[in-house]
């Protein structure tokens, strides 16, 4: 029997105090909540410094599905260490880590490697750059198509004015590079740094952010980064972090950004759309202004089908945005802060399943590569881990792909002569927690559990059909187009009333409200969608 569990939803579901707080006295600005240890739950990893003192790194693993508030793991070594990166640099199925170095700031420093030897850390690190530079961000992608993970650096520092070159550093046999193969023609404070198909041809283009300078794309065509911009912001606010995920629901990758004001400008988080092929210039929506926006990051914590906004700021609150159907509003759906807001410095946000509520795992997600199309999204991110990759002859070793945690992206490497088919198994996070790092010292990191308990009780395990024709909002009546041989759709209203059963694509729907669209392929449930109905 196919039940399914309704009741309303009105907030984001996130407490109105944080359910953890670690208690390391650390300056905490890079942040990444990945299996380091490979037993199955999120441990959580800090890049601990910033410009402000010489700190460790620092491992919180999950116990017993929470997270330990004394990390057991920390580095030997201490720097001014900013954002991190993870991922398998060395094929071994265990996620490495990068830390970007930002200086004191006026001194610019070496950026750093630990290798996972079987689920611990190396105590120090084992990489450096022949490079000294100021870098506040770092980002694992594969930009040479060869499967395995690359290392980009945004490079950089405002304060003494010191324009730098944002770099990547090839892989080569589970090593990195130490002298860059590419870097950018332009000179900038470049603040973050993202890998991202921006143009859906099956390869990762580089997205650099700008501190009072433009924010830039450079195009990957056939594994070289170009040597000048594909695209660039009309405006240069202070933007300090990015992130891509697909916000209007129309297949492609869409910018958001977080802008801070403290040397001047306007602090406010902003959304810029793309058409398919590229970013607009303008940003189609911006938040509300305040004073210093510091981070941002996507994920679907209401569980509604969509990408909600998460972003914090220096000296105030951490906020959600929900995503309703494609729009943000201005104001912040859910915040935080303490009671004191000078005691939190957001500096990065990300999402999990700290506690394992609902651990979730896919199997058989079918995708499509060829001879050049090689990059594929999965449907969906926050990663726990990729089991399987498999075509037709047999499953992919280790060092023929690459993915991302974070943004669910896999890049398989150049082993293909015709386009094939791949099915791939995953785990990931459906019950998104929240980790905020806090730059503050006398306060620690802090965790929100999920409270969701809305909704539909199950979820996809397989690849979601292509659904088209909801309008949102519609005015009561549309035709759904849907991959599936025997529909069947179920809306329930706001209030968990059944207003429509029906193996038919066509919706009639006569009362405006917000309704809740439950897609089925005969008993099995699908997907389900949210709504608006207008007169």
């Amino acid at each position: 029997m196919h039940v399914i569990a309704f009741c309303l939803l009105l907030t984001i579901p996130y407490p109105n105090q944080p359910d953890w707080e670690s208690i390391d006295d650390d300056f905490s600005t890079g942040g990444a909540l990945v299996d380091i240890d490979l037993d199955g739950d999120l441990d959580l990893v800090t890049g601990n410094g910033n410009d402000m003192d010489e700190d460790p790194n620092r491992v919180y693993y999950n116990t017993d599905d929470s997270l330990e508030v004394i990390a057991s793991w920390s580095s030997n070594d201490v720097g001014y260490n900013a954002h991190i990166s993870v991922g398998d640099i060395d094929e071994d199925g265990y996620p490495d880590l990068a830390v970007a170095n930002y200086g004191d700031p006026a001194a610019p420093q070496y950026d750093k490697i630990y290798y996972n030897q079987s689920g611990t850390l190396q105590q120090n690190p084992t990489w450096q750059p022949v490079d000294l530079d100021n870098s506040f961000a770092c980002a694992f992608g594969d930009v040479d198509g060869d499967g395995d993970l690359d290392l980009a650096v945004a490079c950089g520092e405002e304060y003494f004015d010191s324009l730098q070159y944002a770099k990547v550093y090839l892989n080569n046999d589970g090593m990195i590079d130490t002298m860059p193969a590419w870097q950018t023609n332009i000179l900038s404070y470049f603040y973050d740094v993202a890998w991202v198909d921006i143009d859906t041809d099956g390869d990762l283009d580089l997205a650099l952010a700008g501190h009072h300078k433009k924010n830039i794309l450079y195009l990957n065509t056939d594994g070289v980064l170009g040597s000048s911009p594909y695209w660039q912001s009309a405006d240069s606010l202070g933007t300090l972090r990015i992130a891509f995920g697909d916000m209007d629901g129309d297949g492609d990758l869409d910018l958001v950004c977080a802008n801070n004001a403290q040397t001047g400008g306007i602090s406010n988080c902003e959304l810029y759309l793309n058409d398919g092929s590229t970013l607009d210039t303008l940003p189609v929506w911006t938040s509300q202004t305040t004073n210093n926006y510091s981070c941002v990051s996507l994920g679907d914590v209401d569980r509604d089908g969509d990408l909600d906004l998460a972003a914090g700021g220096w000296w105030e609150s951490i906020k959600v945005f929900e995503n309703i159907s494609g729009v943000l509003p201005q104001t912040p759906s859910w915040q935080w802060s303490p009671a004191n807001p000078s005691l939190l410095v957001c500096e990065n946000i990300c999402f999990g399943d700290i506690d394992n509520t609902l651990p979730m795992t896919v199997t058989d997600e079918i995708h499509i590569v060829d001879s050049t199309t090689r990059v594929f999204y999965l449907d969906n991110r926050w990663l726990t881990n990729v089991t399987q990759v498999r075509r037709n002859v047999g499953s992919l070793s280790l060092d023929q792909y690459c993915f991302s945690y974070a943004d669910g992206w896999i890049s398989v490497a150049d082993i293909f002569t015709q386009t094939e088919t791949l099915w791939v198994d995953y785990t990931y996070s459906i019950d998104l927690d929240l980790v905020v790092t806090n730059w503050y010292p006398t306060r620690g990191n802090f965790a929100f559990l999920n409270t969701y308990s809305t909704g539909i009780s199950d979820v996809p395990k397989k690849r979601t059909p292509t659904i088209a024709g909801l309008l949102n909002p519609n005015r009561g009546k549309f035709t759904l187009q849907v991959e599936i041989d025997d529909v069947r759709i179920k809306i329930y209203d706001i209030t968990g009333r059944l207003v429509v059963d029906q193996k038919s694509n066509g919706v009639y729907i006569a009362t405006p409200g917000v309704y809740f669209m439950y897609i089925y392929d005969d008993e099995q449930f699908i997907t389900q969608r949210k709504f608006v109905v207008v007169d």
